[in-house]
């Protein structure tokens, strides 16, 4: 019996043995330490935790960028632009009238128009005086010695001395002007197209005044009121649009030919009449202080007339 178990330990040593001859080694346990805590007099043991890892992502590089060759352009030569001169307009292309009658079209009423009452206790029309000088005259075809048609060399020579001729820019809008002075007071005004030159070869289309000096041959002219001039003339009516930048204008029931009234509002009112509170484009009315006066006078060439060229 001994020997059966002592010929199976040798065969199971037998076995442990590898063919080289040596015998494996066994594993080896991996035993953690466990942390000692940390004692307090006045506190109990902690046990402190070994600080996690932070792992960092591996950046990714961008491939690589492949440059391309340069590319070579040609720019074609230009040729520059020949700058061409404006071509002067002739009397066929300038306005017909300087005051062309408006078209209907809004208006807007001012924001706080000043109430007055219309057409106030008439004073007594004083007699007109009638101009005694030609050269201070108002017709249907000029004023003073200045014609509808002229040239600004004709005029020259038939004003005489002591007139000069000014330019005078941005006279009104749209529009420059030759102011005719004498002893530095201006007589009347040569309103042509802004932008353009009126020279000694033009030809007058327009003339306007506001000296009270120069008159019609009724003695009516700038400073006279417009009941003075109603009863010479008719009734007034008065009127404005926006069209025309929303310019006053008085017309007569028997209007002169020829001839453009413009009324002279009192004080700081912006208009010499009273027009109805409405969205109208085109507004009239029959209504007006009789304190106001004329303003301006202007004389206008025909149609057929400033069709003709120079």
């Amino acid at each position: 019996m001994k020997q059966q178990i002592y010929l199976s330990l040798c065969l199971l040593a037998m076995v442990e043995l590898t063919a080289c001859g040596k015998k494996s080694q066994p594993p080896t346990a991996i035993v953690t330490p466990t942390p000692t805590p940390i004692v307090t007099p006045t506190s109990t043991p902690v046990s402190i935790a070994p600080s996690p890892t932070t792992i960092q992502p591996t950046p990714q590089l961008a491939p690589p960028v492949k440059s391309l060759p340069p590319v070579s352009v040609k720019i074609p030569k230009l040729k520059p632009t020949p700058q061409l001169l404006p071509a002067k307009p002739t009397i066929s292309a300038l306005p017909s009238s300087l005051y062309p009658q408006p078209a209907p079209v809004a208006i807007p009423l001012p924001p706080n128009p000043v109430k007055t009452k219309a057409n106030p206790k008439p004073e007594p029309i004083s007699k007109l005086k009638r101009p005694t000088d030609p050269a201070q005259q108002i017709t249907p075809v000029g004023i003073g010695a200045a014609k509808i048609g002229m040239s600004l060399k004709e005029l020259k020579a038939q004003a005489g001395e002591g007139f000069e001729f000014p330019t005078k820019t941005s006279f009104i809008e749209g529009f420059d002007a030759i102011a005719v002075t004498k002893a530095g007071k201006v007589q009347y005004y040569i309103p042509y197209p802004a932008g353009t030159q009126f020279t000694d070869t033009d030809r007058i289309q327009h003339l306007m005044t506001d000296n009270p000096n120069y008159r019609t041959e009724q003695g009516v002219g700038p400073g006279t009121s417009i009941s003075q001039a109603a009863s010479v003339y008719g009734g007034a009516t008065l009127s404005l649009s926006k069209e025309n930048e929303s310019r006053e204008f008085i017309s007569f029931n028997q209007h002169p030919n020829g001839l453009a009234f413009r009324p002279k509002p009192v004080g700081n009112q912006a208009f010499a009449g009273e027009y109805p509170e409405s969205n109208e484009e085109y507004l009239k009315t029959q209504k007006y202080d009789n304190r106001a006066a004329i303003g301006q006078i202007t004389v206008s060439c025909p149609d057929d007339k400033c069709e003709q060229e120079h």
